[in-house]
């Protein structure tokens, strides 16, 4: 058998620890994220912080008399900008505001998840059967049990046990609800768009081989090279066969930042994106003069130098790419909650995870990570942003209104309601009713619950 050399082209889809690094920084606090700069800021020496203008600059425009009135004019308008801010109404279904409610909690991975669920247009029946998938994962996040202890336990049909379980495996992190590694390694390279036949090879048939470096076995039987191989092994790597080793509590409860802020300027209102609490990163132009041609630097130096500004601007990438991805939702949210921010009393209009996604274009767990513990500074309060989302119903007039503004409602009622004859509730379904929104009564009781009221018979005063 001779042996020869023969060039060849071939597609390969490699992924890089910056994709994973991206997906970190669009899941983190504001918070989270300055301790993460200020480590990078350490750890690269090219990477820095815009800074302001020299000081004799600034002094030579203080002599500017024209600048001056413009800078008075401008202070003018910001101290007007505040008055409006002290005198706006405040969102009348928030409780009385107190230093406690600026706080971040450390949240549980089942509440991750139920807060996403909450957050998507599900029947009840397949809610009451996710929520039970939920329960029965494993500290991996696989799911152990079976869709027959799933339909007996929600009290559904089997085939909405099987759908609730794809709603489970389509949020964050990528392959929870997986029933074997094997499934979610193949969740995972879906959601990162790796459809390499090799890449599914391993995972379906040599996952033992890949963990006993038999490079030469796997190639024979896939009748290819083992750099192949070995490229494939370098993407599955990065797969987590453990898809709720991927979730983060947070950190200990602190104050919260807001990523954007809305404002209003005249008719129009504003997303601003919260530039102060993420500074402004560059690569030092020293070190990139360093790498020039003229440059007397040696080679360890200038390849050195070129890993390092490769890794910062794929961090500040990733850095620009959070803040587009939390404003662009803030904008749809502006968009579909108009109403509310016309004088934050309006009602809200449901708003699913799928529908910003398909928007966006972009995954429905991206959306999941860009508002979960990100926040919009407003004029009627702050408001996380997944604050906003919900299913929701349509009144016999033809309206569409949200989940949030149904629980509205209810707290309304039973505020006003007789404490010697307490509204039951059947009583709050036929008032709701009443008003266009048909909700059924255990619905009616899921909400009441949520919002921390206890049934009728509790509440009768005697």
């Amino acid at each position: 058998m001779e042996l020869a050399q023969r060039p060849e082209l071939r597609h390969k889809v490699t992924l890089s620890p910056q994709v994973y690094q991206g997906l970190t920084i669009l899941a983190m606090p504001v918070a989270e994220l300055q301790t993460l700069v200020e480590t990078e800021l350490l750890e690269n020496p090219v990477l820095e912080m815009e800074e302001d203008e020299p000081e004799e600059e600034r002094e030579d425009e203080r002599d500017d008399p024209e600048d001056e009135r413009a800078w008075d004019e401008w202070l003018d308008q910001y101290d007007e900008l505040e008055n409006l801010d002290s005198t706006s109404p405040r969102d009348p279904n928030a409780e009385e505001v107190n230093s406690e409610e600026f706080v971040g909690g450390v949240q549980t991975f089942d509440d991750y998840l139920i807060d996403q669920l909450n957050m998507m247009d599900v029947s009840e029946s397949v809610r009451r059967a996710a929520l039970a998938i939920i329960g029965t994962l494993d500290h991996d996040g696989l799911f152990v049990g079976d869709f027959a202890e799933i339909s007996a336990i929600a009290n559904v049909e089997l085939e909405i046990a099987e759908q609730a379980l794809d709603i489970i495996q389509q949020l964050d992190p990528p392959g929870v609800g997986a029933r074997t590694v094997h499934e979610a390694l193949r969740i995972q390279a879906a959601y990162l768009g790796v459809d390499e036949p090799l890449l599914v090879a391993l995972i379906e048939r040599h996952l033992d081989a890949v963990a006993a470096n038999h490079h030469r076995k796997i190639a024979r039987a896939e009748h290819v090279t083992e750099d192949a191989v070995r490229e494939s092994i370098v993407i599955l790597r990065q797969l987590n066969p453990r898809p709720a080793g991927a979730f983060s509590p947070g950190q200990a409860p602190s104050y919260v930042v807001p990523d954007v802020t809305l404002r209003r300027f005249g008719d129009e209102w504003l997303i601003i994106p919260n530039n102060e609490a993420v500074p402004t990163l560059k690569v030092s132009p020293r070190y990139r003069q360093m790498l020039r041609s003229k440059s007397s630097v040696d080679d360890d130096t200038r390849r050195y130098l070129k890993e390092k500004i490769r890794a910062a601007e794929s961090f500040m990438r990733n850095v620009d790419r959070r803040r587009d991805t939390v404003s662009r939702i803030a904008q749809i949210i502006l968009e579909t909650q108009h109403d509310f921010f016309e004088d934050g009393r309006g009602d809200l209009r449901p708003l699913r995870l799928e529908d910003v996604a398909v928007e966006i274009g972009v995954h429905l767990s991206t959306v999941s990570r860009g508002v979960t513990g990100k926040y919009i500074a407003t004029p009627y309060g702050l408001f996380e942003l997944k604050h906003f989302f919900s299913g929701g119903y349509r009144t016999s007039s033809g309206m569409d209104v949200a989940a949030t503004t149904v629980k509205r409602k209810i707290r309304e009622y039973l505020e006003g309601e007789d404490p010697l004859r307490p509204l039951s509730d059947q009583r709050l379904a036929d008032l709701l009713a009443a008003e266009g929104v048909d909700v059924a009564r255990r619905t009616v009781a899921k909400y009441r619950e949520e919002i921390g009221i206890e049934p009728s018979w509790a509440r009768k005063r005697r």
